[in-house]
């Protein structure tokens, strides 16, 4: 008796992995459309560098994005929060093809953040002095009070 519950206890470790059972599909974000990040696939991908904060002298600094097509549903929930990682150009604007969803407490949220993160303008990150292109993580959180906000 004693062997066969070593053995199931040994299959059960052997199946499970932190989280989820084996075979299952790890955690991902849906993948974002190009209708939703106003993506133009028709333009030309940009050639030069792309570089992360930590490789810039000062970095691309967020403006204060304002959230105003808040959806009916989220008035129900307590708070949402979506994180999205995209390229900021040399001129501060957001190359819409780049766009990529991290994370995600509402699908309606992040649809209410999208066109206003596609209309923001960036202060463009600097390399040794001149304007360059950088990746940026952004958080936008929104609060049952009618808070939002924005980190990075």
């Amino acid at each position: 008796m004693r062997s066969v519950t070593r053995i199931a206890c040994a299959l059960c470790a052997c199946l499970a992995t932190p989280g989820r059972l084996f075979g299952q599909a790890p955690d991902q974000p849906r993948r974002l459309s190009p209708v939703e990040t106003g993506c133009d696939s028709l333009r030309p991908a940009p050639g030069d560098s792309v570089y992360l904060a930590d490789a810039v002298d000062r970095p691309a600094k967020a403006p204060y994005v304002r959230v105003n097509a808040l959806p009916y549903r989220m008035r129900e929930v307590q708070t949402g929060r979506t994180m999205l990682r995209f390229v900021v150009d040399s001129a501060g604007w957001v190359e819409r093809c780049t766009i990529a969803l991290v994370e995600e407490s509402s699908p309606d949220w992040t649809a209410a953040v999208l066109p206003e993160l596609r209309r923001a303008r960036f202060d463009p990150a600097r390399k040794g002095g001149r304007r360059v292109r950088q990746v940026v993580y952004q958080v936008f959180i929104y609060h049952s009070d009618g808070r939002s906000s924005v980190s990075q």
